[in-house]
């Protein structure tokens, strides 16, 4: 799946896309390898969801 149909799928542009994929890859927590993702760091992965999740309902209380 490339970036494009990867924003697409989620509703988001592609230079959403990239640019998360690239900061996420910089904090070592997946691997970029042309067209491939590859987690190594789950955990890390689930704490930034997790804080994203808390920042968005954080956001849409105030």
């Amino acid at each position: 799946m490339t970036r494009g149909e990867l924003g697409s799928f989620l509703g988001l542009k592609l230079e959403t896309v990239s640019r998360t994929l690239t900061h996420f890859d910089e904090l070592n927590l997946i691997e970029i390898n042309q067209r491939h993702v590859r987690i190594i760091n789950l955990e890390g992965l689930k704490a930034v969801a997790k804080e994203s999740g808390r920042a968005k309902r954080k956001t849409s209380q105030e």
